[in-house]
């Protein structure tokens, strides 16, 4: 099994990082993987679209953010089955929180590991491990 998490999406060349996973894939053998992708309902001429993009490329400096549907289609194309894909931005459990609330600043130290990321900490980590 190969597996990759928030890893493939640091490169423009997805195929040729794809083609390099099937080949060192066993016959039979998973590839599992989740990833920074643009939704469908991404619009370029949306400012709030735009302006979260760009938050998530500053970050988690992936190279430019690519579709689903472009990831996806790569991986097939190549070869690979695809057995499941979701859009977590669609996806939140009934009753949970959804998909981007660890992500989100907390002032509340009990709700670890949100706090880090407000300005606060985000100033005084680094210090912390020296």
């Amino acid at each position: 099994a190969v597996y990759a998490i928030e890893s493939t999406c640091r490169t423009p060349d997805r195929v040729g990082v794809y083609s390099e996973i099937l080949r060192v894939l066993k016959p039979g053998g998973i590839f599992a993987c989740y990833e920074w992708c643009l939704t469908d309902k991404y619009s370029a001429f949306d400012e709030r679209h735009v302006r979260i993009k760009e938050a998530i490329e500053v970050g988690d400096p992936p190279a430019p953010l690519c579709s689903a549907g472009a990831c996806e289609q790569a991986l097939t194309t190549l070869g690979f089955r695809l057995i499941e894909s979701q859009d977590c931005a669609s996806f939140s459990p009934e009753g949970g929180d959804p998909w981007y609330r660890p992500l989100t600043a907390s002032y509340n130290p009990m709700h670890w590991p949100r706090l880090q990321f407000t300005p606060p900490m985000r100033a005084g980590v680094p210090f912390l491990f020296r």
